[in-house]
């Protein structure tokens, strides 16, 4: 049985295509495993999303092929959509798709060998809506990403993303339940929706809050989480859904703010200015009881001030968001935002990058620690090592327990008793 290994660089998407690229090359009798050194097939599952993205996709490549020369390579994603000359130049390549051929690459693996000319396949991206033939996931984890969106039509002006994946479209729903029943099959019981900007979902007259009914009905999914949503895409009518216990939607959102500065958001070419984002979280945080926000947040953006960043400081600070994801401003050649001035200085960037880390820290550890002596329900995913086993309540707290029993993909109620370096700490309320 020949070998297959991936490795997947960026974002959650990528790591939700790889899974199905893997449960497809299973189909066709390869054994996927994690170790590239002992793989006949490498599949490097690329990011372009800033420069330093590419420079790690090409070091990736040239790393791979020394620790193991005798494999064929496939490289494939969203450096080879945008650069694929790129990617030839680099020699011994022998697969290279686009984001619109890759979740195919079992189609193309037959004909690879180690002397014949690299098959190049890098097609224009449609905008027309999609489907995933490959049905389940090679799964190592409890909780499965399922794929309902790509492309983008935001543009922001930071954003490459466009570019590499196209503008946005939407996956066809049947295609969708028939992939869901078959998670559902292999004994998943929560999905994570995922895409480039799922809240503008859009297939006829279904738009992503109509798409929601479809995981209510799947018998065996327990519990549905969004990855992240773009504020604005989606309005206040989700936390209906979100406070009703007879739904699977889970209360968390993570909602990117990137700048709480109007005028930054303005040269990102957001589509919101911080009063709206403020409003949402606010009216999200009064109307579910107990739900996380997370954030994503740039700094050092160009034109971005010491007063401009107090503005995203202090509003981080007062804002209900409970972590956040802080990256520092990175050039992307072929934006808008490669030209902006006056740039940041990279010692300046690094330091605000850390206060917000800080910041973050802290308030994750201030929400988990206002559920002390409450029960939540927890969905296991992994652990058993040395008796502790870990997993997310349905608000997307990471909990920690010592139990002797197997606990992996079971949802236990756990009543929290402390918090430890961002885990809280919990006791099984039910022995047995």
């Amino acid at each position: 049985m020949p070998k297959a290994a991936f490795y997947t660089l960026g974002c959650r998407l990528n790591q939700t295509e790889s899974a199905i690229m893997a449960k497809g090359l299973e189909d066709i009798g390869y054994q996927i495993i994690r170790d590239l050194d002992q793989a006949d097939l490498c599949i490097i599952n690329t990011c372009t999303v800033t420069n330093q993205s590419d420079v790690k996709c090409r070091k990736s490549i040239r790393s791979i092929q020394k620790k193991n020369p005798g494999a064929l390579i496939a490289v494939v994603g969203c450096f080879s959509q945008i650069s694929s000359g790129q990617i030839l130049e680099i020699g011994g390549i022998h697969l290279v798709l686009g984001n619109q051929e890759k979740l195919k690459i079992h189609e193309y693996v037959a004909d690879l060998s180690m002397t014949s000319p690299p098959t190049v396949c890098v097609s224009a991206l449609s905008r027309d809506p999609f489907q995933i033939e490959t049905l389940g996931q090679h799964l190592e984890s409890t909780r499965a990403n399922l794929k309902v969106q790509d492309g983008c039509d935001f543009i922001c002006s930071y954003c490459i993303i466009p570019k590499a994946r196209g503008r946005s479209r939407a996956r066809i729903p049947e295609n969708i339940h028939k992939e869901l029943h078959e998670l559902a099959v292999q004994g998943v019981k929560e999905v994570v929706l995922t895409g480039v900007n799922i809240g503008t979902y859009q297939y006829d007259q279904l738009e992503f809050l109509d798409l929601l009914e479809i995981f209510e009905l799947e018998k065996g999914i327990e519990r549905v989480r969004i990855s992240s949503i773009e504020p604005t895409t989606v309005g206040p009518e989700i936390f209906k859904l979100m406070k009703d216990p007879r739904s699977k939607l889970m209360p968390y959102l993570h909602l990117p703010l990137q700048s709480a500065s109007d005028e930054i958001l303005i040269k990102m070419r957001r589509r919101y200015l911080f009063a709206e984002y403020r409003d949402f979280v606010l009216q999200a945080v009064d109307e579910v009881p107990g739900i996380c926000i997370g954030s994503d947040v740039i700094v050092g953006f160009p034109g971005e001030s010491d007063d401009l960043f107090e503005q995203t400081r202090s509003a981080l600070e007062e804002l209900p968001v409970h972590y956040f994801h802080v990256f520092p401003f990175a050039v992307r050649k072929g934006t808008t935002a490669e030209k902006l001035k006056p740039k940041i200085n990279g010692d300046v960037a690094s330091r605000r990058v850390s206060i917000l880390r800080a910041m973050s820290d802290s308030k994750k550890t201030k929400f988990y620690q206002q559920f002390l002596g409450s029960e939540l329900r927890v969905l296991f995913e992994g652990g058993g090592n040395k008796g502790r086993w870990t997993g997310y309540s349905d608000n997307y707290v990471r909990v920690g327990v010592n139990s002797d029993r197997d606990l992996r993909n079971r949802i236990e109620a756990v009543r929290l008793t402390g918090v430890d370096s961002g885990l809280a700490i919990g006791e099984l309320t039910r022995a047995g």
